[in-house]
């Protein structure tokens, strides 16, 4: 290494260790109980100061944090750990040319990145992992692109680009998840443009191998977003951006069997964002935007999978994205326009939050992921 390049080196070094300092004056150091503590990813635009994606602790007894480690990045909008937490993988989420699949190295207290690789479609905003590849949802192309993980945990070539409009479809394809079933055998993905929900089997090879697993009435428009499946494998939920609605499903081997469609906030904003379900399965959480932002509350009939709403909590301005801790003792939400995390207690005997009055600051943060 010549000397120019070992200044560089030095000089990058340096600037990373000045901006951690920086961000670890603004949050709370002391995680302490150590049985108690997460790792927590977070990813978030970039176009308001942010520098891409970041490695925060988290005590779920105390709701304090520490940040750990940042990675840049270009508009990290969804990321997600590999299951052995070795890695991770996040979207470029522009619609220029730049947008594509990021890979990092994850350590105990660090993040590194790995490579990127271009080829997603227009606007990625949702990530999964299935059967050693990374799929991407990429909104603005319509499409879902699929690419392998290779055995270093670098990202490979795309190796397909699943696209409705070219089978047949008479809508504009607004791909906008990917969530992979319970049984491992299928990946189900949300077409907010044509109101569908797709199934394909893991490890698909062609077009051919998507199919229509459920089609909403195109005249109600209720906007597909995000799905979530319950731990005993047998419900699915999904929340509807248009038509601020949540719908469950039974579910077996692949198919959805369609229960029930109810309106999940009566706010009108026609933004609804996320949906998940409590670690001990009794609760059902949404999360809505554009107007009388918060976060909806519903309990799970556990034999016949319908929902039943108990409660709405408001919370900072436009609410991506959020996560619940494994205890279930936390509600973390990611309000991107307040530029903050908010973090919730929940009530496990109820589901009920309250605002702990804590918040991790970043810009524009839009996915939480806790390991």
């Amino acid at each position: 290494m010549d000397e120019f390049s070992q200044f560089f080196l030095i000089f990058n070094n340096m600037k990373k260790f000045l901006s951690l300092i920086f961000l670890i004056a603004a949050g709370v150091v002391n995680t302490a109980n150590a049985e108690n503590t997460l790792r927590m990813l977070v990813g978030t635009y970039t176009n308001n100061g942010s520098y891409g994606v970041y490695l925060y602790e988290l005590n779920t007894s105390t709701a304090q944090y520490a940040v750990l480690d940042w990675a840049r990045a270009g508009n990290p909008s969804f990321i997600i750990p590999s299951k052995d937490h070795r890695f991770a993988y996040a979207v470029s989420e522009y619609e220029d040319g730049r947008q594509g699949v990021y890979s990092f190295r994850l350590g105990a207290r660090s993040i590194e990145s790995l490579n990127f690789r271009e080829g997603a479609g227009g606007s990625p905003c949702n990530i999964v992992i299935a059967g050693g590849n990374v799929l991407t949802s990429d909104y603005g192309g319509g499409t879902l692109s699929v690419f392998p993980i290779l055995e270093d945990g670098r990202v490979g070539e795309r190796s397909l680009q699943f696209n409705p409009g070219e089978n047949g479809g008479k809508t504009v394809s607004r791909i906008h998840c990917a969530a992979v079933s319970p049984d491992g055998k299928y990946v189900f993905i949300t077409d907010l443009g044509a109101d569908r929900i797709y199934r394909a089997s893991i490890g698909g090879k062609a077009p051919e191998d998507f199919c229509t697993a459920y089609s909403f009435d195109p005249k109600v428009h209720p906007g597909p977003r995000h799905l979530t499946f319950s731990q005993d494998g047998r419900f699915a939920y999904l929340i509807s951006e248009k038509g601020d609605c949540v719908s469950s499903f039974a579910y077996s081997d692949g198919v959805l069997t369609h229960l029930e469609t109810q309106l999940a906030y009566d706010g009108q904003g026609h933004g609804s964002g996320d949906i998940h379900i409590s670690p001990d399965g009794r609760f059902l959480y949404t999360s809505h935007r554009l107007k009388a932002d918060g976060i909806a509350l519903f309990e799970r009939d556990p034999i016949g999978g319908k929902l039943t709403r108990k409660g709405y909590f408001p919370t900072g301005r436009h609410p991506r994205n959020f996560a619940l801790t494994p205890d279930g003792k936390l509600l973390l939400c990611a309000c991107r326009d307040d530029n903050r995390i908010e973090i919730y207690s929940v009530d496990r005997r109820t589901g009920e939050l309250t605002n702990t009055g804590k918040a991790i600051f970043v810009s524009s943060p839009v996915c939480i992921r806790l390991y």
